[in-house]
């Protein structure tokens, strides 16, 4: 007999009282009480619980069919392990059990619906009792089983049940579905050894069973190298399909973005549209994101528009990757209009245009979107609220940050977790609160992560806390030798306090443990192409003019008031040449490049893979001064807006800058009184 589960237990009201001095007495059962009910009372009594609409449908159509399309409804209607869906299956399970719908020879479909409704709600054991007491048991059966073991990262039992299958015989040997639900649960498990031993094993008996060629398995190969990070099995795979299907050019595109190819991507993006294989919302949306994370703003618009001339239907992952990509390319207002045009709008839309404005340092429009989603019935989730303490931590809001993050509980319902936390740590740091910062580490009810670290370190370095930060870096240094950033960190404290000694000492022992700090370079799109420069880069065809304008730019905005900030040149050497190692930065040279190519006046758009340095965003201030341009930077951090002479990071990113700032105001308010 299959697995018979009652309904869950009512909870005890809180009303009621588990002492056994204070409980009713019981009442004592008659013989005629005590029997077993009918099976007409026992029908009736599980009947009762099930909700109304359930009820009617089954008094419509009380045969096996009923039950079958309401386990697969009540599976697919709420995310697994929800207790409402797997209460209510599990009635419908006891009903079909008392109607002596379970248990025959010919219950093989009814039960199938069982076990499946089981797994899809990760209940793998409750699935394999249903299993075990099936007399008869079809493919349909084996599969549902294996995936979901396989789906609750059981993947030993998924095997051993794949090789029982095979010793079943003919009637039930895998198919084009056990392989991929096989394959996706190795998958999950990433890059170990025992990972790529049993792929390798899984693709032998996909080329002996026939099935290298069918697009549902092709794609699911080529998903586990992906996950694997094995970019040329995953080719090989693709290349065995040889399929016009979406599914299977959607997983080699992801393939290459998981292995971080994201040119490699667009090539199978364009030569799926030269073969006239139509994209699927999937591959959109994942080739949005791919153009924004490389910030190509002109192939990001192509595809946007072949998105339209194609008449895809948006969903809303493809709005808000569209959304993204404009936000990740510097372009708030096109993102604005994209969120406004959009008709499918969730939390995740919203929680994209709060991260997207809180970026390009709009907190006040962050917030009323904050407030937009509540009034549209909404409600905020945890991403929510860590995107619109990100928007207060970039722009310095450190008051309405904490407000924030003290009301999360009391007001919106929502537990702190370990990156809210994180986040006004790095709010707290930034702002030179130092010490209170330790203590909400102290404090806080997670373990302190390297990453967390490393945030109060960079504020040590930014302050110049030479004993904190030094306690910080010996802490980091066992717990990631080998990040460089950790000791470039230690190494700018010392170089800005002119400790040039233990500076040294720093870089020697980067030497000693073979850590390599990683190139700064920036980018910036001009005419369809990309074009890259790193630091005192000579590489570009026409550097030598990129050069004599950059020289002309630093002369013009040293009138205007630009020092060079050799604070930021971390090298022992005389003023002058210290002067002359900042001019020729990575982001000055995308600049000087741009401002010779685009039009007089024209937005240009830049991209550093690393932080900005604060020479040079105080460079690009003068910048936009001097040549009427708006530029916008992208770093590794967030978006910085220039235009007339200021940033919309309002110059936070630097206390130093901020304190500039206000000195030049004191100064101004002095002449004028």
């Amino acid at each position: 007999m299959p697995l018979l589960l009652p309904p869950p237990p009512t909870p005890t009201p809180p009303c009621a009282s588990r002492d056994p001095l204070h409980a009713a007495p019981r009442r004592s059962r008659s013989p005629s009480t005590s029997r077993p009910p009918s099976r007409h009372r026992r029908t009736a009594s599980a009947r009762s619980t099930l909700p109304a609409a359930v009820r009617d449908l089954l008094a419509d159509d009380p045969m096996p069919r009923a039950f079958s399309a309401l386990l697969k409804a009540a599976s697919s209607a709420s995310p697994p392990r929800r207790p409402s869906s797997l209460g209510l299956g599990a009635q419908l399970h006891a009903q079909a059990v008392v109607r002596g719908f379970l248990g025959g020879d010919d219950s093989t479909i009814l039960a199938t619906a069982v076990l499946s409704f089981y797994a899809s709600c990760r209940e793998p054991d409750l699935a394999r009792k249903v299993f075990d007491g099936m007399p008869r048991r079809n493919a349909v059966t084996w599969n549902a089983l294996i995936k979901g073991y396989a789906q609750a990262g059981r993947r030993e039992e998924a095997i051993l049940l794949f090789r029982d299958m095979k010793r079943e015989g003919s009637h039930v040997a895998p198919d084009r579905y056990t392989f991929p639900a096989l394959l996706s649960g190795i998958g999950r498990e990433g890059g170990s050894g025992r990972t790529q031993e049993l792929g390798g094993a899984l693709h032998a008996h996909v080329i002996k069973a026939g099935l290298e060629r069918d697009p549902f398995v092709g794609a699911s190969l080529v998903s586990l190298y992906a996950a694997r990070r094995t970019l040329e099995d995953a080719k090989v795979a693709f290349d065995q399909v040889g399929s016009s299907d979406p599914i299977v050019w959607s997983s080699m595109i992801s393939a290459y973005v998981n292995c971080e190819e994201e040119e490699g991507a667009l090539l199978i993006f364009f030569n799926m549209l030269c073969q006239d294989i139509k994209p699927t919302q999937f591959v959109y949306s994942t080739v949005f994101s791919v153009c924004g994370r490389m910030g190509i703003l002109e192939m990001g618009k192509q595809v946007h528009a072949h998105s339209l001339k194609s008449n895809t239907e948006k969903d809303a992952a493809m709005f808000n990757a569209l959304l993204t990509m404009y936000s990740d390319c510097g372009c708030i207002n096109d993102a604005q209009k994209v969120f406004s045009s959009n008709d499918c709008v969730n939390v995740v839309s919203y929680n994209s245009m709060i991260s997207a404005l809180g970026q390009h340092g709009y907190p006040k429009e962050a917030l009323e979107n904050f407030r937009q989603m509540k009034f549209a019935g909404l409600m905020p989730d945890e991403v929510t609220l860590l995107n619109l303490l990100s928007s207060f931590n970039h722009a310095g809001l450190v008051h309405e940050g904490l407000q924030m993050f003290n009301s999360m509980v009391d007001i919106e319902g929502i537990k702190p977790m370990y990156q809210h936390y994180a986040c006004v740590v790095d709010m707290l740091a930034r702002s030179g609160e130092i010490g209170e910062a330790m203590k909400t580490i102290n404090e806080m009810p997670f373990e302190a992560e390297a990453p967390l670290w490393r945030i109060v370190l960079g504020a040590c370095s930014k302050h110049r806390d030479i004993e904190t930060g030094k306690r910080i870096a010996e802490m980091l240094f066992e717990m990631e030798p080998y990040e460089a950033t950790n000791y470039i960190l230690l190494g700018n404290i010392y170089a800005r306090l002119g400790r040039w000694t233990e500076a040294e000492k720093v870089r020697s022992l980067m030497g000693e443990r073979g850590v390599y700090k990683d190139d700064a370079f920036s980018w910036i799109e001009m005419g369809q192409r990309t074009h890259r420069f790193g630091v005192d880069d000579r590489s570009h065809p026409i550097s030598r003019e990129i050069y004599r304008n950059l020289d002309r730019l630093i002369s013009t905005i040293k009138v205007a008031g630009y020092v060079p900030d050799i604070s930021f040149a971390a090298q022992n050497i005389q003023r002058d040449r210290k002067e002359e190692s900042l001019y020729y930065h990575c982001e000055k040279l995308a600049f000087a490049f741009g401002d010779l190519a685009a039009p007089s006046g024209g937005t240009l758009r830049i991209m550093k893979n690393l932080r900005v340095c604060g020479d040079c965003h105080c460079a690009y201030k003068y910048f936009s001064l001097v040549t009427g341009r708006e530029i916008i930077l992208r770093d590794n951090q967030r978006f910085h807006h220039f235009n007339r002479g200021s940033c919309s990071c309002r110059d936070y990113w630097s206390w130093m800058h901020l304190a500039c700032h206000l000195i030049k105001k004191i100064i101004i308010w002095k002449a004028l009184n």
